[in-house]
This record gives C-alpha cells, structure tokens and sequence, in this order.
C-alpha cells in the first residue's frame, strides 16, 4: 500500500470512529441513521482501499472553463 493509501485508509478510519461515538450518544431517527450509513460506508472504502481493490492516485485539477488544454 503506498503511504498516500494508507493515510487514507486512516483518515477512514478515524471517520468511522468518530461516526461511531456520535452515533452512540444520538437518539433512534433520521440523523443516526444518516450517521450509521456513513460508518458503513467508510467501512467499505476502506476495506476496498486496503485489499486492493481501490487505488488513491493525485490528479490535476480540472481547466478552468474556456481555458484550452495543454
């Protein structure tokens, strides 16, 4: 994994556990289950992330509009 991949799979990481310690201290509704479907998702990224089925590559920002291509 590189260290850009693996500062990422940490970065969901800490996603899910702050997701999780919010979601223990919110009542039964909507926003909890907004919160559980963002843990989970970020469960799943990261697991994508961390048996190879997801890459983290940089790229270059867009053109701005009107702008011609290099």
């Amino acid at each position: 994994m590189t260290p850009e991949s693996a500062d990422f799979a940490d970065k969901l990481r800490q996603m899910e556990e702050q997701a999780n310690a919010v979601s223990a201290e919110l009542p039964p509704g909507l926003a909890k289950t907004r919160l559980l479907h963002i843990v989970v998702l970020a469960q799943t990224l990261r697991a994508r992330l961390e048996f190879g089925r997801l890459k983290v590559v940089k790229s270059q920002p867009a053109a701005a509009a009107g702008e011609a291509p290099a």
